[in-house]
């Protein structure tokens, strides 16, 4: 005698489960926003991270309501930062993707892509800032030349332990 499911207890367990996937894809793109990223790349992920199982592009778009365009793009970009998987079953024409669970991928792309060179660019600007001292009053000079030394003291702080930080993630 097989297990029967019961039909309205398997609806409510759907329900949490899709509620559950929307609330950790709006948590993780919300992550994805603040490290500069698109919010779509931090739902498909979140919702991906929520799915016990595998899911496929066509279940991502329906789920988090999105295009076909967002997700192929998003997905494409989570396979290349190595934070989620595609796999395809053999004789399965559809490709499924899940999560990888670390957050090793997620830092360094934001250390690599994002920190990294707005550092540069800063550290650059606050080089040709300390060029326009010369033209300002005394009394301001001393105050913003104090000032452009305490931000490129950050700067090199920041510098050295974003390397720290880079090969303690492997």
């Amino acid at each position: 005698m097989g297990l029967t499911v019961n039909p309205i207890s398997q609806k409510t367990s759907d329900t949490s489960l899709l509620f559950i996937q929307r609330e950790m894809a709006d948590i993780f793109a919300d992550l994805s926003d603040l490290f500069g990223n698109p919010s779509s790349l931090g739902s498909i992920y979140g919702l991906l991270f929520a799915s016990p199982e595998p899911l496929s592009m066509e279940e991502i778009v329906e789920r988090l309501e999105i295009s076909s365009g967002t997700a192929s793009q998003g997905l494409r970009r989570l396979v290349e930062l190595q934070a989620v998987l595609p796999r395809k079953e053999e004789g399965e024409r559809v490709t499924r993707y899940s999560a990888k669970l670390e957050l090793r991928p997620f830092v360094q792309m934001f250390l690599k892509q994002q920190l990294m060179p707005r550092l540069e660019q800063s550290t650059a600007r606050i080089a040709a800032l300390e060029g326009k001292l010369p033209k300002l009053s005394e009394e301001n000079r001393s105050v913003i030349k104090t000032r452009l030394g305490r931000a490129s003291k950050w700067h090199r702080r920041a510098k050295t332990f974003i390397p720290i930080i880079r090969r303690f993630l492997g």
